[in-house]
């Protein structure tokens, strides 16, 4: 239990726990909070706890609870950190109930994968819980990005698990289905079926969290895949020997450390953390090597690296300075909001220069946001204490403050005192040498504050301003007039808004315009699809079979259209099938199966069952799903007093839309490309099969005045274009008749090879004297005339 975290906190053999492990432990058993959320009045008695098997924060309201149901968690390699105090809006939204806790007594987690953060406001009974939860947290949060690799993709496992797991702590192959579909692999109902089989040796039909990760290994690194890599690897009982990987790593790798057979011997021990296995000559099991070729141990970047190891000595001029535009601005900057939170995000990603535009405030000191625009505005005073706070934390090398200064002379000097009395010795007011005739090194400069600012012109007066002289039109400040206009759209007729610009000479305008504001910082509550609960699976229960390639949906002429599909397919055997929806009885289906030379159907019943549908063949067999019914009976045996049979392979689906005229069976991308350059309307396009994937499609067509191409996914028997999915190439085309499928171009012009043959004749048509309408090789020297012109007009276009 104590080295779940890298095998740090390890009990002494003397019985003595170590300070942090005793912290830790108590995080684990929980500690009751006052939780704060931008949505949601303070939530008291909320139970706080640390997850140790996933690595997560999680927390719980008062209430009956589970191992696997939490009412929200954090990851805890997304923390980026752990504040002490209430600088958070969950604060700030119910002041009447923070301000009755003391600011020693609350926190703030910062963490996720974007620019703008989400938050977990907390507030503890104790000021004595508060620097424990702190203390704590930082350590785990180091040690969950340290972690070794597999222990990382042990501890996600787990949380995916624990996300689909049954009250027996089991998961299903309909489960699993949705799992690799959730995580983008993409592989055969077949192929997980059989592998499933192979883990699942009590044959129950679900599994435990190992086989779990058993069937993870064994599908994610499948070894028809990672052969090529493990034959140039002399293995030995499944095992990779440090003389095997000395060997890897000289002769593949390249790398320098194969040179040093002990410090290879190190570096095998730090990468799988076991100290049962710290021997002279560790190993690494198949699995645990091809871990360590997705680790982040076998990175192409350099770990030395991480740290400067450039000659800061040279003077400043010399360097490229990391830098940053619009710093306050959380997004667009036009409409978005101003944060200090954004200085935070910057300045801890190891930006050094920082740009502040500053404009006059009403109560004598000034506001920092893009002038002109409806950005919101932050203090001045936040500001510079923010800055101050997060300066040196990624980096000890000076920070630039780059001032776009639009204030009152008066206001200025308020500026300059402020950042005196904020900064201090931080802000470089002198040169750092007497006579120096160069620009000082990064190094002589470390931890000090430099203002990079326009001097003041002679004369200039308390009450002007300093107006720069910048020529460029799109300068906001140079404006005659901004703010929200509605255009109309020329293909919908539609007035949309658009935020605008006018400047003397032009308008300004964006594409679109959105009246939300984006927060700054989002609550974790905004979240609703966490991965901290019991998650839905990604497709409901009654729609799983809709991707099948056994699922022929609603045909046209129901039970006789079945049984021409499946006396066509008859050479497949006894055991082809399909399963449509029922023309009689609707909203159940019909399973049609062929049996003996003849077709059969039989009815697939449904019913309620404490507010659940139950699908099922036989009374004595009733299943959740249609899909979780036909995977049934694809493994064991459908048996009735007539006949016993197991389904085999299912029907094709027919390609209708290769009796469209916008299909072009044989049409590559140069070609599709060359057929709409002569083509000049909006929305005129065509559908070939992909060059480069045999499971997908393009559509080809003209969208502002350019030639797009647009990919279709086939996945089972849906065709899936971005996150919308179609039962039929025809059904998508259609769809995209009628509503735009790029910003505001609908399909409307379709191209067919009619037209393309018309249009070839119109453009290649050999001079008549070549040809005799008599001649026997006429027909063979048109077509050679015809590929000549092609080629040649091709050429000149």
């Amino acid at each position: 239990m104590f080295g779940l975290f890298n095998g740090v906190l390890n009990a002494s053999p003397s019985g003595y726990i170590p300070e942090m492990e005793q912290i830790i432990s108590q995080l684990e058993r929980g500690t009751l909070v006052t939780k704060f959320s931008w949505r949601k009045k303070a939530e008291r008695k909320t139970t706080l706890a640390i997850r140790r098997e996933t690595r997560q924060i999680v927390w719980t309201r008062p209430g009956p609870t589970t191992k696997t149901t939490f009412d929200g968690a954090v990851n805890l390699g997304e923390v980026k950190e752990v504040r002490l105090g209430k600088n958070s809006k969950d604060f700030e939204k119910w002041p009447e109930d923070a301000k009755k806790i003391e600011s020693s007594k609350c926190f703030v987690v910062f963490y996720g994968n974007e620019f703008n953060l989400r938050v977990l406001s907390v507030a503890a009974l104790s000021e004595a819980e508060c620097e424990l939860w702190i203390r704590g947290l930082k350590y785990l949060v180091k040690d969950a990005i340290t972690a070794p690799y597999p222990l990382q993709v042990q501890a996600w496992l787990r949380r995916e698990f624990y996300s689909m797991e049954t009250p027996r702590e089991t998961v299903s192959m309909k489960d699993l289905k949705s799992f690799f579909l959730r995580i983008n692999h993409k592989m055969p109902t077949n192929k997980l079926r059989e592998v499933f089989s192979e883990v699942d040796t009590r044959k129950r039909g679900e599994i435990g969290f190992d086989d779990f990760s058993v069937l993870y290994q064994k599908i994610i690194f499948d070894e028809s895949e990672s052969s090529e890599v493990l034959e140039k690897l002399p293995q030995t009982m499944n095992t990779v020997s440090l003389k095997d990987f000395q060997n890897f790593l000289r002769h593949e790798q390249n790398c320098s450390m194969a040179n040093d057979e002990k410090a290879l011997s190190q570096y095998i021990c730090d990468f799988l953390k076991d100290p049962q296995r710290e021997i002279q000559e560790p190993y690494l099991t198949t699995s645990e090597f091809m871990d360590y070729l997705f680790s982040k141990q076998n990175d192409l970047w350099d770990p030395d690296k991480d740290k400067v190891y450039h000659d800061m000595t040279r003077p400043l001029s010399h360097y490229w300075v990391s830098s940053s535009h619009n710093t306050y601005s959380t997004g667009d900057q036009f409409s978005s909001e101003s944060s200090t939170e954004a200085y935070v995000r910057c300045l801890r990603m190891g930006c050094r220069c920082i740009e502040l535009d500053c404009w006059d405030g009403p109560d004598g000191m000034p506001f920092i946001y893009h002038g002109h625009t409806l950005t919101t505005k932050i203090k001045f005073m936040d500001v510079i204490k923010t800055i101050k706070e997060h300066a040196f934390v990624a980096s000890e090398y000076p920070v630039i403050l780059s001032f776009e200064d639009n204030c009152s002379v008066i206001q200025q000097r308020k500026m300059a005192q402020a950042m005196q009395e904020v900064f201090g010795d931080m802000l470089l007011t002198h040169p750092v040498e007497k006579g120096e005739s160069k620009l000082p090194s990064p190094y002589s400069l470390r931890r000090k504050i430099i203002l990079k600012h326009k001097k003041l012109p002679e004369g200039q007066e308390d009450g002007s301003f300093l107006i720069r002289n910048d020529a460029n039109e799109m300068d906001l400040r140079n404006s005659v007039k901004n703010g929200i206009m509605y255009l109309e759209d020329r293909v919908d007729k539609e007035w949309n808004p658009h935020f605008f610009v006018l400047t003397q000479n032009k308008l300004f305008y964006t594409d679109s315009y959105r009246a939300e504001q984006a927060e700054s910082e989002k609550s974790e509550d905004e979240d609703e699809t966490g991965n901290f609960q019991r998650t839905k699976a990604n497709v409901p229960n009654e729609e799983l079979h809709f991707g099948e390639k056994w699922f022929h949906g609603r045909l046209a002429n129901g039970r006789e259209e079945a049984e021409q599909l499946l006396k066509a397919y008859s050479h497949l055997g006894d055991g082809t099938f399909l399963v449509r929806a029922s023309v009689t009885f609707v909203g159940e289906y019909c399973l049609s199966f062929w049996r003996n030379g003849q077709v059969n159907h039989c009815r697939i019943r449904s019913k309620q069952d404490k507010q659940q549908t139950k699908y099922y063949l036989i009374d004595a067999k009733h299943f959740d799903s249609l899909y979780s019914l036909i995977t049934y009976y694809r493994s064991s045996p459908l048996v009735t007093a007539e006949f016993s049979i197991t389904l085999q392979e299912p029907v094709p689906q027919p390609n209708l839309h290769e009796n469209e005229e916008w299909y072009h069976k044989s049409t590559s991308k140069v070609q599709a490309e060359e057929i709409l350059r002569r083509v000049k309307t909006e929305g005129a396009f065509l559908v070939r099969p992909s060059e480069n994937d045999t499971n997908c499609y393009t559509i080809s067509f003209r969208a502002d005045r350019k030639i797009k191409h647009c990919r279709i996914k086939l996945e089972g028997r849906l065709y899936t274009i971005g996150s919308v999915e179609f039962e039929s190439l025809v059904g998508l085309i259609e769809y995209y008749e009628s509503h735009p499928l790029y910003r505001k171009v609908k399909l409307s012009h379709p191209i067919s090879e009619e037209m393309v043959r018309r249009m070839t004749m119109k453009h290649c048509t050999p001079p008549t004297n070549h040809l005799s309408p008599y001649n026997q090789w006429n027909e063979k020297l048109q077509k050679i005339y015809t590929f000549e012109y092609i080629c040649k007009y091709m050429l000149l276009n």
